[in-house]
């Protein structure tokens, strides 16, 4: 395995990538970079480490949807009451009715509500504007004065939803805006509530919403990379360095839960982790005591790993895993596989022989980035890449390779 990333990394196939994995026992781990911080002179020469700091974006969101448990275990919200009285910014949303030509064809007001679980599992009727031709022509249609910069949560994802709340399934902002429910209810920002309740437990040092506050983790970023489609000498689609760079943009104005976050690989893995430890931990349940690190009780952790969808969302869902952009998206999982949504990923119904078993949740982040918790064989992990476009089908090669290598190497590790 070691080998072929190292080829792939020489070759400009992949810029690079950091592999972390672990079990829930502590007696199996493994750690290891490859490649360069940067396809650009001087970084180009730099070899990336485990705790260079990259964009993780989507994989905010298993932090945001832990934060927002955490709150309910203290009794500061339920998960399925209606939130729009704590946001009031989501009261009166419209809902777009669009044709086949992505033309809105008419708009009518939400009365339903919408609740935190509705949130967490993307069922909330919201959805990223990238993915939705209907959300783009409303967007076009708006008159300069009400169009501001995407710097914030309300101004980036303050917009209509595309079905009635808990009807169907989108991926989209919804974990942003439950992440300004834990911000009202706990009177803090995103960043202060997680530095409390979830950075400093697990002694997690390096992560932040606001990178220019940290030039200690500037001075160590990964650069993001691009495969632009151009085709070198050996007909191979190689990467460069990408126009578009988040480790060097200003900051945001706000916490953007659903993808604000930069971090290193090492500190994130910490994170699956103590979810991890929370599978064989029921006396924290028992005595309300729950030992350093863990976050969140063992009862609050299945709830997480229960499937969430209702049948008719969980149908929109199968239809993405079936269009192989989209299933290249989310893992690559075979598009057969049967699927659901937790309260923090997307829950696998499946067992896949050598891989992930039955109950695995996992997610990612836009640059490439996979994480992945296996409850039932102990095991979790993440790729963490920096290149782009999302879905880049040679880095879910390479994080496929990388997985079942780990299972079986912690197979291997168990039986002898």
């Amino acid at each position: 395995m070691e080998e072929i990333f190292e080829g792939a990394c020489q070759a400009r196939l992949i810029p690079g990538a950091v592999l972390m994995a672990a079990d829930k026992s502590g007696n199996f781990s493994y750690s290891r970079a490859f490649g360069a911080r940067s396809m650009q002179p001087p970084l180009d020469k730099e070899p990336l480490t485990v705790n260079s700091i990259m964009y993780v974006a989507s994989c905010t969101k298993l932090l945001t949807s832990i934060a927002v448990m955490q709150c309910i275990e203290r009794g500061l919200v339920i998960l399925d009451q209606d939130v729009r009285p704590i946001v009031q910014e989501l009261q009166d949303l419209d809902i777009l009715q669009g044709d086949s030509h992505g033309n809105v064809v008419s708009k009518r007001k939400n009365t339903a509500p919408i609740t935190l679980r509705q949130l967490l599992t993307h069922t909330s009727g919201f959805s990223y504007e990238f993915n939705e031709p209907l959300l783009q022509r409303w967007r076009s249609t708006l008159p300069d004065t009400e169009r501001r910069p995407p710097t914030s949560v309300r101004n980036r994802f303050l917009h209509p939803l595309l079905y009635e709340p808990g009807t169907s399934f989108s991926y989209g902002p919804s974990i942003d805006w439950a992440g300004v429910v834990v911000e009202r209810v706990t009177g803090s920002t995103l960043q202060e509530y997680m530095m409390q309740h979830i950075w400093e437990p697990l002694g997690i040092k390096d992560m932040t919403f606001f990178l220019s506050r940290r030039p200690d983790m500037q001075a160590r970023v990964a650069h993001m990379s691009l495969r632009d489609g151009s085709i070198d000498a050996a007909g191979q689609q190689t990467v460069v360095y990408a126009p578009v760079q988040p480790v060097l943009n200003p900051d945001g104005e706000d916490c953007q839960g659903g993808g604000g976050i930069f971090t290193s690989a090492a500190e994130y893995v910490k994170v699956l982790q103590a979810l991890l430890r929370a599978s064989d931990s029921p006396s924290s349940d028992l005595s309300g005591d729950m030992p350093r690190g863990q976050l969140l009780k063992r009862s609050t952790v299945d709830t997480m790993f229960n499937p969430q969808l209702g049948p008719s969302a969980r149908k929109a869902l199968q239809a993405i895993s079936e269009i192989p952009r989209l299933n290249n998206m989310m893992g690559g999982m075979p598009p057969q596989a049967g699927r659901d949504w937790g309260l923090a990923g997307l829950l696998l119904l499946d067992d896949l022989p050598g891989w992930r078993q039955k109950g695995t949740m996992t997610w990612g982040g836009t640059p490439n980035l996979t994480w992945w918790i296996d409850r039932k064989a102990g095991l979790c992990g993440l790729y963490a890449g920096q290149l782009m476009p999302l879905g880049d089908a040679k880095s879910v090669e390479m994080t496929q390779l990388f997985e079942k290598e780990m299972y079986a190497r912690h197979s291997a590790a168990m039986s002898g």
